[in-house]
């Protein structure tokens, strides 16, 4: 397996508005001691249209001058038709994945990440009046009969497939990574790619979106992925608990960190064991608040995407997992004397 940095991170959405552009996040990639580095296709950072043919043969180029990897182009989408009969996002979607998926061929890239459908949170606002299912109406007997879910289920389909096919035809393989809304757990993501059924649909599993941290739970849903792994992301997830232990939000913590509940050796044994080889790519994708509570800068992404680098580097090795080059990374100190 090899390490790649997301450079997610950089775009500004969780910085107050602070990014910088992805050929300056590849040279940071390179200086930490990532192995590749994953283009999020979303303005300010990597969106397709800003790229021109032009770009996309500098960024090429400035990678190998690196001698960096570039990993994976990444998208947010969500495949649900619109709310109005006159609105047509999944049709937007498609151009968007189709161009993508250009953008990933013109870079000799050979996965592109996608989401089934995306608010941005892990329920919708209806979530909870569902009968059985997440709800996507309001209070209703279609809700009651879970009408609604199976019509957004059948439209995300529909929209798959067709992208799964553009994909197809251009040699790139989706993968599809775990994660509400529609594919709200592993169960339910394969059976979307099954009922796609177009070979270049595959999963991107990320460890912190398991159901369960247990080490059994986590070996049967990996091997549940053999032949179908292609992409993994790496962040940690914890819940923030009241008083009585209820829990009431959640943060995304750097692996290996004290809050980190991750059980990462298990899902690296697991990994390696079904024949996976692809990248482990770090992201920071939700709200940093730090010391002070204050929005977080990009200093602070850069320690963040350091020390991920620094907790994952040497236990591959200690796996005997790790396909990369770059023998050394970055240290703590050594980022903080640089600043």
């Amino acid at each position: 397996m090899k390490l790649s940095l997301d450079c997610v991170g950089y775009g500004g959405y969780f910085t107050d508005g602070q990014n910088i552009p992805a050929e300056e996040a590849l040279e940071r990639a390179s200086r930490f001691g990532y192995d590749a580095m994953c283009i999020y296709a979303h303005r300010p950072i990597g969106f397709p249209m800003d790229f021109d043919q032009d770009r996309r043969k500098r960024l090429k180029e400035k990678a190998e001058q690196l001698d960096m990897e570039l990993g994976a182009v990444v998208c947010c989408t969500n495949f649900m038709e619109g709310d109005h009969v006159l609105l047509y996002p999944q049709e937007k979607e498609i151009l968007y994945v189709r161009d993508a998926i250009q953008m990933a061929k013109d870079l000799d890239i050979k996965i592109v990440r996608v989401l089934a459908a995306f608010y941005g949170y892990f329920h919708n606002q209806y979530a909870r009046s569902g009968y059985g299912n997440p709800a996507f109406e309001s209070r209703s007997q279609r809700v009651s009969q879970n009408k609604d879910w199976l019509e957004a289920w059948h439209q995300v389909r529909r929209g798959l497939t067709e992208t799964a096919k553009i994909a197809e035809d251009n040699g790139v393989v989706l993968a599809l990574q775990t994660h509400p809304e529609i594919t709200c757990n592993n169960e339910e993501t394969l059976e979307m790619i099954d009922e796609v059924g177009v070979s270049s649909l595959k999963v991107g599993l990320d460890l912190p979106l398991l159901e369960s941290q247990d080490p059994d739970f986590i070996r049967k849903t990996v091997y549940s992925m053999k032949d179908l792994m292609v992409y993994s992301h790496t962040i940690s997830i914890v819940n923030k608990k009241t008083v009585g232990g209820a829990v009431f939000a959640w943060e995304e913590v750097t692996p290996g960190s004290p809050k980190d509940q991750c059980n990462w050796e298990t899902f690296i044994k697991a990994a390696r064991e079904i024949g996976y080889n692809g990248y482990l790519s770090h992201e920071q994708c939700s709200p940093m608040i730090v010391k002070g509570h204050k929005i977080a800068d990009i200093d602070e992404v850069d320690l963040r995407y350091v020390e991920a680098i620094n907790f994952f580097k040497p236990l591959l090795k200690k796996l005997d997992c790790y396909t990369g080059h770059k023998e050394n990374c970055m240290t703590e100190e050594e980022y903080l004397s640089s600043r």
